[in-house]
């Protein structure tokens, strides 16, 4: 039974979103922590997001801003890391349209790279495009658009991100393709010529890094693992799915045998036929972390330290860089670093679309770590040490769930509707449990 602050608090909420939100975007998703400052985040988070959905604009296609303020497009690699957010939004149409859009781009004429930007009425963004041979392109966006179709699949349950035929066509091309045509070094690992022309191709996402001969960044590996390993665990031809882990096995043992910097304590940032990189370099120095390619253990920590150490002597410069951090640091259980970063993110109340999109998965599904896992299991894991926090309206497959963590000692999650139980896998403190939770039922797991 509610209380009645809490129904008051939930009848403002739910009007307020309601009032800003586009038709057809959810608004049963709500947030309650036990910190304020979190919640008034969370508040201009959902706002901001939802004021930015394009769908309704004459000619546009579904959409959502993904870009700098002042281009009104949609980047590949903004949408990538917007969805999650967009999707516990309700922004299901508009996230499919989109990634759909980048997967049909990628033509044998463009090498099997997915555009760059386009604009809300699905043409290519004239100032990232000339013509098929000089368009902007950057290595770990083709993978990320694998791995993050694969995870609007997980949460939405949408077959057509496996059986589309763009889909489908864009991930046998990824890797059967994309990846030979650009294994620069011949280490099964795509990379570019390192010319620093990101219309000729850049291996990272730092387009403002001190090497312009690399040849193969950090970020361009993490996120061609994390696209193998999720069309690995999902692809319906299992040939390819074959293919796809012993792409995935390979390039884990490569990262953790020939990237571990011994001298200075942390993995690479990329390689050269000429040199290896190990400066701190932002997107490369992070996404391993991200995409959760170190492997767990005393290298992981110690790259971390490396991460967190440079980030207070060498802080971005762009408010984007920073909206990963959270990812890097909960990942591996490092929250007291990565609530910081959250926090840095709330105040800023930069109006760059990726800040509020995902601020609300950070806090929504990053703090309470709620993860669908690819046997159809939902996972919970808190990420905050005192006190509490709850979500709850969150859109799972065809449910709806609430989860509420009180600190790391005790867990419930409410199946507020759905027509089947739900198979619930929470961490609490050091155990694993495994609980069924029916429709409009609740159950709590204790440290």
């Amino acid at each position: 039974m509610l209380d009645g602050t809490w129904s008051l608090w939930l009848w403002i909420t739910v009007l307020n979103v309601t009032i800003l939100r586009r038709p057809g975007a959810s608004p049963d998703l709500r947030f309650r922590c036990s910190d304020s400052h979190l919640e008034q985040g969370f508040d201009w988070a959902v706002s901001q997001s939802l004021s930015r959905v394009r769908s309704e604009d004459p000619g546009a296609i579904p959409s959502y801003w993904a870009a700098l303020t002042d281009r009104p497009m949609f980047y590949s690699r903004d949408v990538a890391h917007q969805s999650l957010g967009a999707h516990l939004l309700g922004l299901d149409r508009e996230n499919f349209s989109m990634l759909r859009h980048f997967a049909a781009s990628a033509t044998a004429a463009r090498a099997y790279y997915p555009l760059w930007a386009f604009t809300f009425d699905g043409e290519p963004a004239a100032i990232d495009y000339v013509d098929d041979s000089r368009f902007v392109h950057e290595t770990p966006a083709a993978f990320e658009i694998a791995e993050k179709s694969i995870e609007q699949y997980l949460w939405t349950a949408d077959d057509r991100y496996l059986t589309d035929p763009v889909f489908s066509s864009y991930y046998r091309n990824l890797l059967r393709e994309f990846v030979p045509r650009h294994d620069i070094l011949g280490t099964g690992v795509a990379g570019e010529q390192g010319t620093s022309d990101i219309f000729a191709g850049s291996p990272t996402y730092n387009e403002a890094s001190n090497a312009p001969d690399m040849q193969v960044a950090g970020d361009g590996i993490a996120s061609q693992w994390a696209a193998a390993t999720s069309i690995a665990a999902t692809c319906r031809d299992k040939e390819l799915a074959r293919e796809a882990r012993e792409s995935a096995d390979r390039l884990r043992a490569h990262f953790e045998d020939d990237w571990w910097d011994e001298a200075g304590g942390h993995y690479l940032t990329g390689v050269s036929a000429r040199r290896v990189y190990s400066e701190f370099a932002f997107e490369p120095s992070w996404f391993p972390a991200v995409k959760r390619l170190l492997p767990e253990g005393a290298r992981a920590r110690a790259h971390l330290a490396f991460l967190d150490d440079s980030l207070q002597r060498q802080p971005p410069r762009n408010i984007e860089a920073f909206t990963y951090l959270p990812e890097a640091f909960f990942a591996y259980g490092h929250d007291a670093m990565a609530i910081r970063w959250i926090r840095h993110l709330i105040d800023s109340r930069a109006p760059y679309p990726e800040v509020p999109f995902t601020l609300v998965s950070h806090l929504c599904t990053g703090l309470t770590g709620i993860n669908p896992r690819y046997d159809g299991a939902l996972e919970t894991r808190s990420h905050l040490a005192d006190g509490w926090v709850e979500v709850a309206g969150l859109a799972y497959r065809s449910m709806r769930v609430a989860v509420r963590h009180n600190g790391h000692e005790s867990t419930t999650l409410t199946l507020e509707s759905g027509n089947e139980p739900l198979h619930w896998v929470a961490h609490i403190g050091n155990r694993t449990v495994t609980r069924l939770v029916e429709p409009g039922h609740s159950t709590t797991v204790g440290a």
